[in-house]
């Protein structure tokens, strides 16, 4: 792969949020060589061909973006006359694994195309193994994944998204449910040989059922305290991390805090207790803050819920939401951004987001950390993305407007003027 040279650039420091001016960065196969001023780099640019000499005349470059919670390998219904949750979980159903793969990679191809050079796929029945090996082995286009495998309960919130339910749709074998420490323990240890990278585990439902005795918001806790401790001490042994599904139920949150998952994801009802556990013991948050805005937003009057519930009660679940964000963000708790891509928001449209992240009281450049250094941390794998720095993957974005300015910027596909992950050029629109 030949070296390349982006000069005349202002780089993004992530680590220690500034913007360094008239800047050169030397791209040496996958990896970031050198970072420093356009005079001290400019001895570079000797030996390496014109049409690898990139002059971005002052354009901003930022690190390959993270969304830290996606969802690869689904298929996305069109709206229609039900809810979209069950059009999109009917589909899922009905396709062929063949079918999931051939979707999968395209919705690979647009998160790439987005400027998200890293993922956590959080899971689907085994497809997103297949994609990720796909892409390391230059299949097919798509972000760098970290591959998680799911565990649920008998009846579990896993279970649950694998038949729905009310389908009478038999279960795929990867989403039966496991009870009781020994048996979980004997899943994960399946997953890690499985080669998966990550354990997702379900301590609450999905914050709805849809049993009409039932409020809509009815939930309940997925696994014991001691289940839980049994699945991130088996995780954590064979050095994988442990993303916590932790919706609405108030003890499936707190379990799943006690028990020391890695990333608490979703996280509804959050109180200080909580974050005070989380801070001390290093637990993530991974909040979703734009999925659930756009779920029941009623304001949009073209917008259809994501389940058909009462606008009092969709204002007050989202007001939940908005004070757990803000008890985590004053407390200090390292936030990542995850887009929850798979239903209401679309493959490519993961920058939304970030934007709903300083919506909710970032600045832009903490909500740009989020998406790309504390994302990779979040992952395990900031020693190689997540940065600007040398010896790193050379995942880059030029980005024009700055987005420090302005954040919706990176929603719009024409402002990202180039694309470069593991050093290779994917899009360049300069």
């Amino acid at each position: 792969m030949p070296k390349k040279i982006l000069k005349n650039c202002s780089v993004l420091d992530v680590v220690e949020q500034r913007i360094m001016e008239n800047q050169s960065i030397l791209i040496d196969g996958k990896y970031i060589k050198c970072i420093g001023p356009v005079d001290e780099l400019s001895s570079c640019e000797k030996g390496i061909s014109e049409e690898f000499v990139y002059d971005l005349n002052g354009r901003t470059v930022i690190p390959g973006l993270i969304d830290s919670h996606i969802h690869l390998c689904a298929i996305q219904a069109p709206i229609g006359e039900i809810p979209v949750e069950l059009d999109t979980v009917l589909e899922n159903l009905r396709a062929s694994e063949t079918l999931r793969i051939l979707y999968a990679a395209k919705n690979a191809k647009e998160t790439l195309e987005a400027g998200f050079t890293t993922v956590k796929d959080v899971g689907s029945a085994g497809d997103n193994l297949a994609l990720r090996d796909g892409i390391e082995k230059g299949l097919i286009a798509g972000p760098r994944i970290v591959a998680c495998g799911w565990v649920t309960q008998t009846g579990g919130q896993g279970e649950r998204l694998g038949s729905e339910w009310v389908y009478n749709v038999p279960l795929r074998e990867p989403d039966v449910g496991v009870d009781g420490p020994w048996e979980i323990r004997k899943k994960v240890r399946k997953l890690v040989g499985q080669g998966y990278d990550y354990i997702k585990v379900f301590s609450t439902g999905g914050g709805y059922l849809h049993h009409p005795w039932h409020p809509y918001w009815g939930d309940r806790r997925n696994f014991t305290i001691e289940e839980l401790k049994a699945l991130v001490d088996e995780a954590h042994a064979a050095g994988r991390r442990v993303a916590g599904h932790a919706m609405a139920n108030v003890e499936g949150i707190k379990n799943a805090i006690e028990a020391g998952v890695d990333t608490l994801e979703h996280g509804i009802f959050l109180d200080d207790n909580d974050v005070g556990e989380m801070k001390r013991k290093n637990i993530g948050f991974i909040p979703t803050m734009a999925v659930f805005e756009r779920m029941w937003d009623y304001e949009n009057p073209e917008a259809m819920p994501y389940v058909h519930i009462e606008k009092e009660q969709a204002e007050r679940y989202l007001d939940a939401h908005q004070a757990s964000f803000q008890r985590a963000y004053k407390a200090g708790i390292k936030i990542s951004a995850g887009s929850d891509t798979l239903r209401v928001l679309k493959h490519g449209e993961n920058a939304a987001e970030i934007v709903a992240l300083v919506k909710a009281g970032m600045s832009e450049m903490e909500a740009l950390a989020s998406a790309t250094i504390h994302g990779a941390d979040a992952l395990g794998v900031g020693h190689l993305v997540g940065s600007i720095n040398e010896g790193k993957f050379a995942d880059l974005i030029v980005v024009d407007p700055n987005p420090l300015n302005d954040i919706s910027v990176l929603c719009n596909r024409e402002n990202l003027k180039m694309i470069i992950k593991n050093g290779d050029l994917i899009i360049s629109n300069l």
